[in-house]
């Protein structure tokens, strides 16, 4: 059976291949879903969905700050030699900076990773990109073992772990044609969200959300709102069946380029804070 890891690292590859100009960052991230991969596999997600479920019928589904880090810390001592491995220099000399430290300290940013949960402006701290990676797939892993029901929440943070949106997607449904979901940022739980409704300030005003498309990249796009200043990237499953969309995502930055000259902030960056 596929892992949503190897899922994710086949479409890097073959997105390799027809994007040079995101070469660099789609190669790193093949790398990268390999050490995640190798995260969640060590991960009980079952057992600990029960540690940190929340009461039946409260909202987010699980409580993040009740992840027993203490129980990662040899996954996280690996994790680091693997990004160590792999990353460019500033990668690596953040890397080597955590595993210098006692199992204790090297903890310390994951649990102020976890206190900062939700936040959108969480993304200046200096080991922010190490403790995002790592967290992704033990939060994933809860949320997969989660039996979830239908539900009628259309909030703007994620059901399953009060996560932002990361991106929002678009396809047709046997219920609703170009229904558009958001996708968390952390745990890639789906939730059904308005059409024409910023994810972040909840702005209706059609003249005050615009979209930037790009005719190479036809399937993915910026929906910008000028009221807050905010955007999220778009894929458009109707026009790319094949596409991953927080992959397709990676693959262009360009998008994100044009969207920091028009002031936008995306209402919360990737894990490779683009």
């Amino acid at each position: 059976m596929e892992t949503l890891w190897r899922i994710r690292r086949a479409r890097a590859v073959h997105l390799l291949g027809e994007n040079p100009h995101a070469e660099e960052i789609l190669d790193f991230y093949v790398g990268l879903t390999e050490a995640q991969e190798r995260v969640a596999y060590n991960v009980p997600a079952v057992d600990w969905l029960e540690l940190v479920r929340a009461s039946e019928g409260d909202f987010p589904w699980f409580q993040v700050r009740k992840i027993p880090l203490d129980e990662l810390a040899d996954s996280f001592r690996d994790f680091l030699s693997e990004i160590e491995a792999i990353g460019t220099e500033t990668l690596k000399d953040g890397a080597q900076a955590l595993l210098s430290r006692d199992d204790s300290d090297r903890r310390e940013p994951l649990w102020a990773a976890l206190e900062a949960w939700g936040k959108a402006n969480n993304e200046d701290d200096d080991y922010h990109f190490y403790t995002r990676a790592f967290l992704e797939p033990v939060v994933t892993s809860i949320a997969q073992a989660h039996s979830s029901q239908p539900t009628t929440w259309t909030g703007n943070v994620c059901l399953a772990c009060g996560g932002l949106p990361q991106l929002a997607v678009i396809r047709d449904l046997p219920d609703a044609v170009g229904a558009r979901n958001l996708t968390c940022s952390m745990c890639a739980t789906e939730w059904r969200f308005r059409r024409l409704t910023c994810p972040y300030c909840g702005e209706t005003d059609a003249a005050k959300l615009p979209v930037h498309t790009a005719e190479s990249i036809a399937h993915v796009r910026v929906d910008a709102c000028t009221s807050c200043s905010r955007y999220i990237t778009t894929v458009d499953l109707r026009k790319r069946g094949d596409a991953i969309p927080l992959v397709d995502a990676l693959a262009t930055v360009e998008l994100d380029l044009w969207a920091r000259e028009q002031g936008l902030t995306k209402i919360r960056a990737n894990v490779l804070g683009l």
